[in-house]
């Protein structure tokens, strides 16, 4: 072959070359940015995966100290109901005994009883008088207004009588 055979192939070879070139170069490109686009993806799923580990792990250590705070308010408030109650009833005790110190025998439950009491009285005069034994009737009914009475002795005693605070209602 001659030498400018040999310069001409050289000549085609360079054009085929640069033809040829920029469809590499996008090739590798294109290669380039999908294997750099598929890493990316990949560290971001990963940064995202040890985000999530790290979000449950502060939530269950929220959890644990949420439960360790409900378990020590329901302590606290079993102590302060228990505390309440041993009040209550001191203040009953201290009531009892201030009422017995007073001379009067009487409560407000003793007044409610007797009332309770004439009613009873009374319904058994209204049924003794439907079956017509008006002897009986009579007598249940002045025994009735004998407890009634009773009732309203006690009640105004009741009231006379100084009561604490806490029981001012319950006295009369």
């Amino acid at each position: 072959m001659q030498p400018h055979q040999y310069a001409l192939a050289a000549g085609i070879l360079w054009l085929l070359t640069l033809i040829v070139m920029p469809y590499l170069f996008a090739k590798a490109r294109h290669l380039a940015y999908e294997r750099g686009f598929a890493d990316g993806k990949l560290a971001h799923q990963h940064t995202l995966k040890l985000q999530l580990q790290e979000a449950k792990r502060d939530q269950q250590a929220l959890r644990t100290e949420l439960e360790d705070v409900q378990r020590n308010c329901a302590e606290q408030l079993d102590a302060r109901q228990a505390k309440i109650a041993g009040l209550k009833a001191c203040i009953a005790e201290l009531e009892a005994r201030i009422m017995s110190y007073t001379g009067l025998a009487a409560t407000r439950a003793d007044h409610d009883k007797l009332v309770g009491a004439a009613d009873t009285l009374r319904l058994a005069q209204r049924t003794l008088t439907a079956l017509k034994s008006e002897l009986q009737a009579a007598r249940a009914g002045a025994q009735a207004e004998a407890v009634d009475e009773l009732a309203k002795r006690i009640h105004a005693q009741l009231r006379t009588t100084p009561a604490s605070a806490a029981t001012t209602g319950v006295a009369a």
